[in-house]
């Protein structure tokens, strides 16, 4: 069922096998499900996005990213192809990127390359991705702009690994989630492991000693 890939060689060029194979898949499950906090970014093109603004969508999906990440690299065809299935359904798609070090030209051109016409928030005080308490990219938030409340939280789906592929996915996580979401239906699961290229997050200035 899985397919060897050469991803050690890939994860190397990108510069992301230390973030990416330091450490197991994250996992929240048995977490509150919690409510999302206010935020205003700008995207890669300039254009700003602020979460309250979207009271009269059905529901917001937030992807954390990095340029470089290849697990997020390899799911953005089907990134897209959620966005285009649910968009006519009330539901906005949004990637996060939370790594100082990438700046909006090479977001965009990384998004050129990889034909990606999603906005990517800039998240440079990484204060979306503490919020959040994200700390891995690829993973999934999913918000209901009624309450706040995040119904969904994990990985796209259990295609993609650390060194692995499966030919196709057998648990679309968050097309289900979307699907149950919109159709008024208990979530199951709620939280799912995912996999991505770790967050470095930058030392607070006022506390050189605290690492994240």
């Amino acid at each position: 069922m899985y397919r060897a890939l050469s991803w050690a060689v890939i994860l190397l060029m990108a510069g992301a096998l230390p973030r990416a194979m330091a450490e197991p898949s994250a996992t929240r499950a048995g977490r509150d499900p919690g409510k999302a906090k206010n935020f205003s970014l700008q995207d890669q093109l300039g254009k700003s996005h602020e979460l309250f603004q979207h009271t009269q969508d059905r529901a917001i999906v937030l992807i954390f990213t990095s340029t470089g990440c290849p697990i997020v690299q390899k799911s953005s065809p089907k990134i897209k192809a959620l966005r285009d299935e649910f968009r006519s359904k009330g539901v906005i798609f949004w990637l996060v990127n939370s790594n100082p070090d990438d700046d909006a030209k090479i977001i965009a051109d990384e998004a050129r390359d990889f034909q990606i016409d999603l906005p990517i928030l800039l998240d440079h005080q990484q204060s979306v991705a503490r919020a959040f308490n994200a700390t891995r990219t690829a993973e999934v938030i999913c918000i209901q702009p009624k309450t706040w409340k995040i119904f969904y939280r994990g990985a796209i789906d259990d295609q993609l690994g650390y060194g692995t592929e499966r030919t196709q996915p057998t648990q679309k996580y968050l097309e289900n989630a979307l699907n149950n979401f919109l159709a008024g239906k208990k979530i199951n699961p709620a939280r799912t492991d995912f996999k991505g290229c770790r967050i470095q997050f930058e030392i607070p200035a006022h506390n050189p000693s605290r690492r994240s």
